[in-house]
C-alpha cells in the first residue's frame, strides 16, 4: 500500500488531403502557395501588427516591457563582444564524451576538455569542434537578438552587428570544410553533412530559426547595399538551401526541419518554388509528414516526447511562417492533435512518460507551442497550460496574460495509434501508470514492448531510462542500456533484448477510482507469448505477467525505481547479473539470493517508500542493485526476479 512518507506499494498548388474517420470525411485543400508581392520587410519573421505590439511593449512599462527589453539587452551584450568566427564548422555533441567512462566532458577552455571521472584531458578534433558548434550558436543567437532590437528600436548599431555576422558567414560558409557527424570530410562525408554544422538537420534549424529571421528583420536597413544583399543570398542562403535539399530525408524529423528552412528562406531569395517544395513535395513536404508521420492520436511516429516536441518546434516554424505569407496550414486536421495530445499524457508531477530517446520532457514544454496553437484555434481548453506570465510570444501574438482556468486531471485513456495506455486513479496518492504496446519507434525507439512507468505523490517512481543527457548515441551505453530491454520495466527472455516489435491491447476498463489494461506481444521474442495485465488502484499498482514458450527459457522480470536504494531479505550475497547479459556492466552493487517464498523489496525514497511484493514460486532468483539514469553517475535502484521453464508467471 502507499502512504505519504511511509510505506507504499506499487508539388501541386492545390493538393487534397482526406480527413480519415467517419463517412462524410471532408477533403482539406492547400491554399494557393504564393509569395507576397511588393511588401516591405519583415515579411515572415512577424507581421506589421505583431511588430507594432513588440514596439509598444518596449515603450511602455511593466512585465511586457521587461520581456522585450530582455531581448534588447541580449543584443547589447552581443554587439559589445568581438565577433569570433571559428576556423571550421561545428560537430555533434555526441562526441563530447569520455569513451572510457561514457560520461560527458567538462570544458576547461576551448581546446581542453576533461573527463570528470578519470580526469583524462582531450584536445583537438572532434572535441574542439563541439565548442566551435557552441560558438556558432552564440554568434547566430546574438545576431538574431540584434536584428530584433533593430526592428523594435530602429537603432542602426544593432543592424550593423547582425549585418557583420551575416556577411561573415556568407564569406565563410562555402570555405568551411564539408563534414558529417561521423567525422568524415570532403567527398568521403555523407549526404547528411554540412559546412556550418555537421548535419543538414542543424543547418536547417539555424537557417529557419536565426539566419532567415535576422536577415528579414534588417533587410530594409539603409546600411545594406545591393552588393551586401547579393553576398548574403549567393554566399549563404542559397548554398545552405542547396546543401539541405540534396538530403531528401522522407519520413523524418530531419525533413520537417528541412521544410521549415526552405519555407522561411523562400521570400528572402524571392523564389516561391522553395515554399512549394516545403509544403507539397511528394515523399518529403509538410503534407507528406502530416500524412505518414503523425499518428491518429497526434503523436509523432518516433514515440518519444523529446522528438515529438523537437519536431513540433519545426512545425510551428512552418505553419507560422506560412500564416505570415498568407498561407493557412494551421487548419490541417492532423496538426491540432499534435498540440493537444501531450496534455492528455501528463503525469502527476507534470512530466511526460519518458519512452524512447527522451530526457525529461514536461507539460511546461508544451506551453510555448500552445501559445501559437491558441492564437490559431482560440481553444479555451489550451489556456490552462499557457504561461501565467508575459512571454515574447504572448506579447507578439497579443494575448493578455491573467488568471488561468483550473487544471482538470485527465482521465485514463487509450492511445491506440501511439500504442500507450494511461492509467489513473483518484485518491491521496494520485497514482498514474503508462504501459507501452505500440509500434517500434525506429532509430529513436527502444526495445521496450509492454514496459511501463509509474508515478505517485507527484513523484516519478517506476523509471524508463530515456536517453543519456549527453546524447550518447554513438557509445555502447546507448545500445546496451538506454535502448536495450534491460534498462526498462520489462521482461527479458534468455538475457537478450527484444526484437523490434509491436504489441496489441486486449482489454481496457476504467473509472475514477481504478483502471485496468491488458496487453500482449508475441513478436519481441520469437516463440514466446507475453501477456501483461496492470490494475491501478488508489493506493497500489498490481502487475501480472504470463509468458509461455515451447522450449525452456530464462525469464527475468526487471523493475527500476527512483529512490535512494533497494533492500530485500532474500538477496544478501554479492553477485552480478551474469556474463550473458549485454548491459550488465552498468549494474552495480548487486546482491542476490534464491527463495521459495514471496519476495518483498523495499525502495526507499525521499518522500515515499515503495514496497514491491512478488508472489512465491519454486526456485525464484532475486537480485537487487542499481542501474543507470540520466548518466552513468545517476544511479537508479533496480530489481531483477528470475524464473525458468517453458512458462513463467510474475
Amino acid at each position: 500500500m502507499i502512504r505519504r512518507t511511509g510505506v507504499c506499494a506499487l508539388g501541386c498548388l492545390a493538393a487534397l488531403v482526406l480527413v480519415s474517420g467517419a463517412l462524410g470525411a471532408v477533403p482539406w485543400q492547400v491554399p494557393p502557395i504564393v509569395l507576397p508581392a511588393g511588401e516591405r520587410h519583415p515579411v515572415i519573421a512577424c507581421t506589421p501588427v505583431e511588430l507594432d505590439r513588440l514596439r509598444a511593449a518596449y515603450r511602455a512599462s511593466g512585465p511586457e516591457h521587461d520581456v522585450v527589453a530582455a531581448v534588447v539587452a541580449r543584443a547589447d551584450r552581443a554587439a559589445k563582444r568581438p565577433i569570433e568566427f571559428p576556423p571550421r564548422g561545428g560537430q555533434h555533441n555526441q562526441w563530447y564524451q569520455c569513451d572510457k567512462c561514457q560520461i560527458a566532458l567538462r570544458t576547461v577552455d576551448d581546446t581542453h576538455h576533461r573527463c570528470p571521472r578519470c580526469k583524462t584531458v582531450y584536445t583537438g578534433e572532434p572535441y574542439d569542434d563541439v565548442i566551435f558548434a557552441r560558438k556558432h550558436g552564440e554568434n547566430l543567437q546574438g545576431m538574431e537578438a540584434a536584428a530584433w532590437a533593430y526592428a523594435i528600436t530602429g537603432e542602426v548599431r544593432y543592424a550593423e552587428h547582425a549585418k557583420a555576422v551575416l556577411l561573415g558567414y556568407a564569406q565563410r560558409y562555402k570555405e568551411y570544410p564539408y563534414h558529417d557527424s561521423s567525422r568524415r570530410t570532403g567527398k568521403a562525408a555523407g549526404r547528411s553533412g554540412g559546412h556550418l554544422a555537421e548535419q543538414t538537420l542543424n543547418e536547417s534549424a539555424s537557417l529557419a530559426g536565426e539566419i532567415a529571421p535576422a536577415y528579414d528583420l534588417i533587410h530594409d536597413a539603409p546600411i545594406l547595399s545591393a552588393a551586401d544583399h547579393e553576398k548574403i543570398r549567393s554566399g549563404l542562403l542559397l548554398p545552405m538551401l542547396q546543401n539541405i535539399d540534396k538530403n531528401k530525408a522522407g519520413k523524418s524529423n530531419w525533413q520537417t526541419w528541412h521544410n521549415a528552412a526552405m519555407l522561411w528562406t523562400a521570400p528572402l531569395v524571392g523564389d516561391v518554388a522553395w515554399a512549394r517544395k516545403a509544403i507539397t513535395q511528394p515523399q518529403n513536404g509538410f503534407l507528406y509528414q502530416m500524412d505518414v508521420s503523425v499518428s491518429d492520436d497526434g503523436m509523432w511516429y518516433e514515440n518519444s516526447w523529446g522528438y515529438h516536441f523537437y519536431t513540433l518546434r519545426a512545425m510551428v516554424h512552418i505553419v507560422e511562417g506560412a500564416r505570415r505569407l498568407g498561407i493557412d496550414l494551421w487548419s490541417h486536421p492532423s496538426l491540432r492533435k499534435m498540440f493537444t495530445v501531450p496534455v492528455e499524457y501528463a503525469m502527476p508531477d507534470g512530466s511526460l512518460p519518458r519512452f524512447g530517446d527522451d530526457v525529461r520532457t514536461t507539460i511546461g514544454h508544451a506551453s510555448s507551442y500552445l501559445e501559437f496553437a491558441y492564437h490559431a484555434y482560440r481553444d479555451p481548453a489550451m489556456l490552462v497550460h499557457l504561461p501565467a506570465r508575459a512571454s515574447w510570444d504572448s506579447v507578439m501574438l497579443g494575448r493578455k496574460v491573467g488568471a488561468r482556468p483550473r487544471t482538470v486531471q485527465p482521465s485514463s485513456k487509450v492511445f491506440p495509434s501511439a500504442g500507450h495506455t494511461v492509467l489513473r486513479a483518484r485518491g491521496e496518492a494520485g497514482l498514474a501508470a503508462v504501459i507501452t504496446f505500440g509500434p517500434y519507434g525506429g532509430f529513436h525507439g527502444h526495445f521496450d514492448k509492454l514496459s511501463f512507468v509509474f508515478f505517485g505523490y507527484g513523484e516519478e517512481l517506476g523509471v524508463d531510462p530515456g536517453r543519456a543527457r549527453s546524447q550518447a548515441y554513438r557509445l555502447p551505453i546507448h545500445r546496451d542500456w538506454y535502448k536495450a530491454t534491460i534498462g526498462h520495466n520489462a521482461v527479458l527472455v534468455d538475457a537478450a533484448s527484444q526484437k523490434p516489435a509491436s504489441g496489441k491491447l486486449e482489454f481496457f476498463q476504467a473509472d475514477d477510482r481504478s483502471a485496468v489494461a491488458v496487453a500482449r506481444c508475441d513478436e519481441a521474442y520469437p516463440g514466446v507469448a507475453h501477456r501483461r495485465a496492470m490494475w491501478l488502484l488508489p493506493d497500489a499498482l498490481v502487475v501480472f505477467d504470463e509468458l509461455k514458450s515451447s522450449t525452456p527459457r530464462r525469464f527475468d522480470w526487471f523493475y527500476h525505481h527512483r529512490g535512494t536504494g533497494a533492500r530485500c531479505d532474500a538477496a544478501t550475497k554479492d553477485d552480478r547479473l551474469g556474463e550473458k547479459y549485454p548491459g550488465q556492466e552498468y549494474v552495480e552493487h548487486v546482491l542476490a539470493g534464491t527463495t521459495e517464498k514471496a519476495v518483498r523489496i523495499e525502495f526507499a525514497g525521499r518522500g515515499v517508500t515503495t514496497y514491491l511484493t512478488m508472489d512465491a514460486a519454486p526456485g525464484t532468483e532475486v537480485r537487487i542493485g542499481d542501474g543507470v539514469g540520466g548518466s552513468i553517475d545517476d544511479r537508479v535502484p533496480m530489481a531483477a526476479i528470475t524464473r525458468r521453464g517453458r512458462e513463467a508467471r510474475f
